[in-house]
């Protein structure tokens, strides 16, 4: 990931997923940068927000002894399935990459969460 800059990604991400998109964060382990719809980024504090990167880089370190667990190659990404949203990952490296999450409605499946890795993967790839 050449630029910490969510906006681009967010941009991508809401041609494939419209309004459906709640937000964007993009880390490098010690910068972030974000880009939230409104209602969501007034739920949650820049401390909050911090505690996400953090869980989420704890959780990627892990990623060699899971894609040695499943023998299956490298993990991609993870998404997290909640009564609202989904929240994926999308690793670019130890300690860089992004969560974007989407509204679980009629309008957004989980092939177009699919899509959205897809747009993430080559957005950082840039």
């Amino acid at each position: 990931m050449s630029e910490l800059a969510a906006e681009p990604i967010h941009t991508a991400l809401a041609d494939r997923l419209g309004t459906a998109l709640r937000g964007v964060i993009v880390y490098d382990g010690k910068r972030i940068d974000e880009s939230l719809r409104a209602d969501v980024a007034a739920q949650y504090s820049e401390s909050e927000i911090r505690s996400f990167v953090d869980n989420s880089i704890v959780h990627q370190l892990d990623a060699p002894t899971v894609e040695e667990s499943f023998r299956l190659g490298s993990l991609e990404a993870v998404v997290r399935t909640f009564e609202r949203s989904w929240v994926a990952r999308v690793a670019d490296g130890a300690k860089r990459g992004c969560l974007f999450s989407v509204e679980r409605d009629d309008n957004v499946s989980m092939a177009a969460v699919e899509d959205g890795i897809d747009i993430v993967q080559n957005e950082l790839r840039k």
